[in-house]
């Protein structure tokens, strides 16, 4: 809950007019809940802190992030909309907005699952793949393996194994292609035709398309390179191929596509510790992040009677730079402090 504070509803905010709660002044509030009439204030007040973590954390996706919010500020259980008001980090942001554990994370006008922004973040099964090159390893070599494909015939391969693709009459090693990747680049090739025509090569599980990955005439080696989607997880063979004329087949892989791995957080840990001067009223301490690092949380503490006005982010020019203590100060006493801030390295920074 929020112990003490001022919200200026005249304060501009990009995309969260006051006007559209149908509210416009300032009020003073104490601990307790905050009347039904500061909603567009308290709604005001978590974009003007928000906003720039949101934009710098998600970049183009979030903009007019303050606009969508208005829906969810607007049927925000008050109680629970004060207590988003003063939270310390966007985490605790939305789960007192939402009354939460921590399972979701508003970006939008909605709640998004978490575990939905970040398969946004690292990529899904059909976009935002990464490309690996390989050495060109043949995976299947009809001459030596299963003979040609008859004219109008279909047959399915394997595009991974833990093992080897020499079933295939391909090389005796998995080519370095892992497990369930999305899809693979490969030189496809058809050797002696018996007459003109063409290879189309598709998912396992995915009916044949009308398009062709490889034409082809009578006799002699016709190749082309080519990018075949799979199937996947779980199928018995990732991809087929298609011949309209008798034809032996050698397909060999030059690189994969596939999501990008998840890497650890890159995070540090950064404190300050001191004692406040002997001055009534209120004292700001500072906890600066290093360069390249932004501020993903953070706290301000003390012994008892020590007074904390406010607890947020450092903001400098739309950037989480570290975190920021208001303490409350005393002529009688000297008052120790301790301040902290969680600062990672976040997309962007």
């Amino acid at each position: 809950m929020i112990t003490k504070g001022k919200v200026l509803v005249g304060l501009l905010v990009v995309g969260l007019p006051a006007a559209a709660f149908g509210v416009n002044w300032a009020v003073n509030y104490d601990s307790g809940l905050a009347p039904e009439a500061m909603r567009a204030e308290l709604g005001q007040d978590i974009v003007s802190r928000w906003q720039p973590y949101v934009d710098q954390t998600y970049g183009t996706s979030a903009r007019g992030w303050g606009e969508r919010m208005q829906a969810t500020f607007a049927n925000a259980d008050i109680a629970n909309l004060e207590r988003a008001a003063g939270a310390v980090s966007f985490r605790e942001m939305n789960e007192a907005l939402l009354g939460s554990a921590g399972s979701v994370e508003v970006i939008g006008g909605a709640p998004a699952a978490v575990g939905e922004v970040g398969t946004k973040a690292l990529g899904s099964p059909g976009s935002d793949l990464v490309y690996t090159p390989l050495t060109p390893c043949r995976i299947i070599d009809t001459r030596l393996r299963g003979g040609p494909l008859a004219a109008n015939t279909t047959r399915s391969f394997l595009a991974f194994t833990a093992t080897d693709f020499v079933d295939q009459g391909g090389d005796a090693s998995s080519c370095n292609i892992p497990a369930n990747v999305s899809a693979i680049t490969v030189k496809v090739a058809a050797v002696d035709p018996l007459q003109g025509g063409w290879f189309t090569a598709f998912p396992s599980d995915e009916a044949r398309p009308v398009a062709a990955s490889l034409n082809y005439n009578t006799g002699g080696v016709f190749s082309n390179e080519s990018h075949v989607k799979l199937c996947r997880p779980g199928c018995a063979t990732q991809f087929s191929l298609y011949s309209s004329a008798q034809a032996n087949l050698v397909v060999d892989v030059t690189g994969y596509f596939k999501e990008p791995a998840a890497t650890a957080l890159d995070c540090t840990y950064a404190q300050q510790t001191g004692v406040l001067d002997l001055l009534g009223g209120l004292q700001t301490r500072t906890i600066d992040c290093p360069t390249n690092y932004t501020a993903t949380s953070g706290s301000c503490t003390g012994p008892l009677g020590l007074t904390v006005s406010s607890s947020d982010p450092n903001v400098v020019n739309g950037k989480l730079t570290g975190w920021k203590c208001d303490l409350v100060g005393s002529l009688l006493s000297a008052i120790a402090y301790k301040a902290t801030a969680t600062c990672c390295r976040v997309p962007g920074s």
